[in-house]
């Protein structure tokens, strides 16, 4: 049985625990001991994680690592760190060290380029960010735009306004910190280029067409232009994904399989929909999950293995807008999308649905429409959680794995942990607590009591309560439901479920 060892992004379940809970395909998968990873703003103990890594690696068949994790202790602490720069390089040597200890592993590294949030919140930033954060990301902005020469006379003078909004020492250290991180990226890089990684991807966190983020990643695409790059790395809106496609690529390679996936959209107007917090049309996207898993995009469905159905509209809107009847019932059609499913598992397809008509949660109805059609648990793969990036790689990593593994039990197990948090927690669950429940409590949305205070109690009855109403086919294979919120706060929760045998 091969071994492979990850390094996951940081300790949430999306990056810890969904790994470990995809369908199996005949490997045995290894994360760092829980107590040397980090607490969402403390970082993770790097010394510990290194000889971690260079014990467990020895006899690896593949390695999968987040160099923030590496490098800074995690996503959060690669945003906060007042490292020197020197430190952060020598960190960086341990991929080397890797290498040389096992020539024969395969190992796939990813390091993100930092984002800029458009608000003023210090949840996952610096504390400045509470006071600033919204002109940060406008300094951003408009020094791009400046660049470009499409700087109007409005944002000339809202300019000058941010300019002076933004304390010198904040814009230091946010910039000083930015150009760390970018250098520490192009070090790495060149790991591609020796041969040291065999696959790296570059995830872009929260991106925008406009701003720092995107200026970054200008520079980081010159550099694997320069070099001619294309084939071994991959740059594109990603995140808490990015550990569960190179486990699919990982896998993939070592049973020497290539996946070929045909892409289905529920509208005709969807491919070209920029969705919210990435910085090109879905479609673009899409190419790359199917490249970073080692797979190929084929564009007929009988030349497919895989077939990823994208539940999306002409837009992402939110269901008080007027923009919403036409996106999602007029230039959508979940007739034929819900009918093009069975078309395809009565052909024998492996079936994934990336589910991101919606951000942050799934779509009910969708869903009410696979459970009344019998199609709910027949499904190979299904995701719909956070952006559209988040879902889609979680998706293409969960069809691979059951393409290649046949285990049904983890199939069944991961599909039900998906519509649990992705449909009763995300699209119903978190709202209604937040509003309803957090206020008597004296809580709100960025301050739950802890991991398994009354608000995570809250939770747990609500998604109980919720699937069992609305969705008792799911329901009917769940004994129990446990709920944490990982990060004391509403935004993500940890659902674990007892599954009936």
């Amino acid at each position: 049985m091969n071994k492979i060892v990850m390094l996951p992004l940081d300790e949430r379940p999306c990056n810890f625990n969904y790994p470990q809970m995809m369908p199996k395909a005949d490997y045995r998968l290894v994360l760092p001991p829980r107590e040397y990873m980090g607490d969402k703003k403390i970082p993770a103990d790097v010394g510990r994680l290194r000889q971690w890594l260079l014990e467990e690696t020895k006899d690896a068949d593949a390695c999968v690592i987040s160099l923030d994790t590496l490098i800074y202790g995690g996503i959060v602490p690669s945003r906060l760190h007042h490292e020197k720069p020197e430190t952060l390089l020598e960190r960086c040597k341990t991929v080397e060290e890797l290498r040389r200890g096992n020539p024969r592993m395969k190992l796939y590294c990813f390091q993100l380029i930092m984002r800029c949030p458009d608000y003023s919140l210090s949840d996952e930033e610096p504390d400045y960010y509470d006071v600033c954060g919204r002109e940060l990301h406008l300094y951003g902005r408009y020094t791009h735009l400046q660049l470009l020469g499409k700087l109007t006379e409005e944002d000339k003078m809202d300019f000058e306004r941010v300019k002076a909004a933004i304390p010198k020492e904040v814009l230091e250290d946010f910039l000083g910190r930015r150009n760390k991180n970018l250098a520490v990226l192009e070090h790495n890089l060149g790991y591609i280029k020796n041969g040291t990684v065999d696959y790296f991807i570059v995830p872009q966190d929260d991106s925008a067409v406009y701003g720092f983020t995107s200026m970054d990643q200008i520079r980081i695409r010159n550099f694997l232009k320069g070099n001619s790059l294309h084939l071994k790395t991959a740059m594109y809106p990603s995140a808490d994904d990015t550990g569960l496609i190179l486990l699919g690529r990982a896998v993939a390679q070592l049973h020497g399989y290539r996946p070929k996936i045909y892409v289905h959209f529920a509208s005709t107007k969807a491919e070209g929909v920029i969705p919210w917090f990435e910085d090109r049309a879905i479609a673009e996207t899409v190419k790359y999950h199917i490249l970073a898993v080692g797979g190929v995009q084929v564009y007929s469905l009988p030349e497919a293995d895989i077939l990823l159905a994208i539940n999306m509209g002409s837009g992402m809107w939110y269901d008080d807008q007027p923009e919403h009847v036409q996106a999602y019932d007029i230039d959508r059609n979940l007739a034929e999308f819900v009918s093009y499913l069975r078309y395809a598992l009565e052909e024998g397809k492996t079936v994934a649905v990336g589910d991101v008509c919606t951000c942050n949660g799934g779509d009910v109805e969708l869903c009410k429409l696979l459970q009344a059609e019998g199609l709910i648990l027949k499904l190979h793969a299904y995701a719909g959680w956070n952006t559209s990036s988040n879902t889609l790689g979680t998706a293409v990593c969960q069809a691979v794995l059951a393409k290649l593994g046949g285990d049904e039990k983890g199939r069944i197990s991961f599909l039900l942990h998906r519509y649990y948090e992705d449909i009763g927690y995300m699209a119903f669950v978190r709202k209604d607590v937040t509003d309803n429940v957090l206020p008597a409590l004296g809580l709100d949305y960025f301050h739950a009591d802890g991991k398994n205070g009354k608000a995570a109690e809250a939770v747990r009855a609500g998604v109980e309560r919720y699937m069992a109403e609305n969705f008792p086919v799911l329901a009917a294979h769940v004994r129990n439901v446990h709920a944490e919120q990982p990060w004391r706060r509403m935004f993500e929760t940890d659902i674990r479920l007892e599954i009936k045998e």
